[in-house]
């Protein structure tokens, strides 16, 4: 081993960030027990909220992702800032992930929809997602074919659930998703589940119990990537690029204007 691994090698401790994408600190201490499973000694991991004042517990509406831009990309840019090796986006939806990857210039970041997909073509060769409703599919769809996965995902099954029904844990959903989940498997052939909303944390564990093949909970395959990816950069300084699409805004001499106020769109900041 080279003498410049070594060194890469006891590097200082990685800090990963997880930005749940709104205003609601209620999911923050569900998010933290969640995640205790990633965080060992050499890992630090914080979850955050946006600002209050914006939408509560849900990025469902276009509208809705509209109203988060600025904050979101904001808050990524106050993470670069405090030295995070890697932030999450923590909306299955993946929004503004490729603009706000453009202001980290040495942090890596990571959102659910890509990570899982990722994770799940390392295991299968045909998955299906389980989403909220059929509002979501079109902009999942979309991700989908934008990632380049059109042809690994065989489905996308309707669970009729908001959000909402996810956080208050509705009765009766692991039934509904335990049958769609078989329906894919048997009709779609699909060889992996991914669970279409980080407000399914921990989900995965009762569902696997159930059907015979590996299902992914998005806000765990997200922080996964970016824990190997806050290690990658660490032993092989691969970071975020800033050339070409990714050209961070700093050429032009206002752009630290538009940031400057960056800390006040955090709101909540929990550590695991």
């Amino acid at each position: 081993m080279s003498e410049t691994s070594t060194k890469l090698k006891q590097g200082s401790k990685i800090r990963l960030c997880y930005i749940d994408p709104v205003s609601s600190t209620e999911f923050l201490p569900v998010l933290c027990e969640e995640f205790k499973c990633m965080k060992d000694s050499a890992c630090e991991i914080d979850v955050i909220s946006l600002r209050q004042g914006l939408p509560w517990d849900n990025l469902e509406y276009h509208s809705y992702e509209a109203l988060v831009a600025a904050d979101l990309i904001k808050a990524v840019y106050w993470a670069e800032q405090e030295a995070y090796d890697a932030a999450i986006i923590g909306c299955f939806y993946d929004p503004f992930l490729h603009a706000a990857r453009e202001v980290c210039q040495s942090m890596v970041l990571t959102a659910p929809c890509q990570s899982s997909l990722l994770c799940a073509s390392q295991i299968s060769n045909k998955c299906s997602i389980i989403i909220g409703r059929d509002k979501w599919r079109h902009c999942i769809s979309d991700n989908i074919q934008r990632y380049g996965y059109n042809h690994f995902v065989a489905s996308l099954k309707s669970s009729n659930n908001r959000v909402s029904d996810y956080l208050t844990d509705q009765p009766g959903s692991l039934e509904n998703f335990i049958s769609l989940a078989q329906q894919t498997i048997e009709q779609d052939c699909a060889e992996s589940i991914i669970l279409g909303c980080s407000a399914n944390l921990g989900m995965y564990r009762e569902l696997q119990k159930h059907i015979a093949v590996p299902v992914i909970d998005p806000a765990l395959a997200a922080l996964s990537q970016a824990k190997l990816a806050a290690n990658n950069k660490q032993l092989f300084g691969w970071h975020t690029s800033n050339k070409h699409s990714l050209e961070a805004p700093w050429v032009d001499p206002k752009a630290m204007n538009y940031f400057a106020d960056a800390e006040q769109s955090v709101g909540g900041i929990l550590a695991v």
